[in-house]
């Protein structure tokens, strides 16, 4: 992490103090910005990115569309418009599946490999085996994290796509305002509301609401679920 020295150079790169010129695609994002802060991160799956801190103009408002909607969060659809429309959850299950292979194939690896450097220890070998000398757990380990990573890059991108959606069709937006930690207690629940990210849903709806001149309304879910008597 360090104050910023970035600059751009070229369409495809950018040159950072210590690291020299880095190859990207999003300089054309980073036009008429001032970058502020800079900070590299080595994520699990093995690879290196950058995040930035930048200072941006104010974003062009949304035109108003003079249409209303409220919305129920759900868990196999993550949003139930008071129109009717219906928006489903993402579906993580591919990603998921292949996560727990690899899990499984690194708990098992890593296994083996302390059995191993155990061996060498009680054998007084001269040279014994360290347990980072065995790169195939090491292997396993970054491909779950690869998978890991997939889903929830996809399901980001999938909760941008929506929310842009709602926040372009709709002036005003009001939605339950849930505790999510509180119904993340409920064990039989806690796995498909995080899959649905509610919170994340919630938060983008927020600030881009705020951003594009548009207005949502967190509502008390108390008494939201009881059916009107006419």
């Amino acid at each position: 992490t360090g104050k910023s020295i970035i600059k751009t150079a070229g369409k495809r790169y950018l040159k950072i103090p210590k690291l020299g010129y880095v190859k990207t695609s999003k300089t054309g994002v980073l036009q008429n910005t001032k970058i502020k802060r800079y900070t590299v991160l080595l994520e699990p799956t093995g690879k290196y990115y950058l995040s930035l801190q930048v200072e941006i103009s104010e974003p062009e408002k949304y035109s108003l569309t003079g249409k209303r909607v409220g919305i129920d969060v759900g868990v196999a659809d993550l949003a139930i418009l008071s129109n009717g429309l219906k928006y489903p959850s993402f579906n993580s299950s591919y990603f998921e599946k292949k996560a727990k292979v690899w899990q499984r194939k690194y708990a098992r690896r890593r296994h083996l490999a302390k059995l191993l450097v155990l061996q060498d220890r009680n054998k007084r070998v001269l040279c014994p085996r360290s347990l980072e000398s065995f790169t195939n757990w090491q292997k396993a380990q970054k491909s779950k994290a690869k998978y890991q990573a997939k889903a929830a890059n996809q399901r980001r991108d999938y909760l941008h796509k929506l929310t842009t959606h709602l926040v372009k069709q709709y002036d005003v937006i009001a939605i339950e305002d849930l505790k999510t930690k509180n119904l993340q207690k409920n064990h039989h629940l806690a796995k498909s509301i995080a899959n649905a990210s509610w919170r994340m849903f919630r938060q983008m709806l927020e600030y881009k609401c705020e951003w594009y001149g548009k207005k949502l309304i967190a509502v008390d879910p108390k008494n939201t679920s009881r059916i009107c008597s006419k």
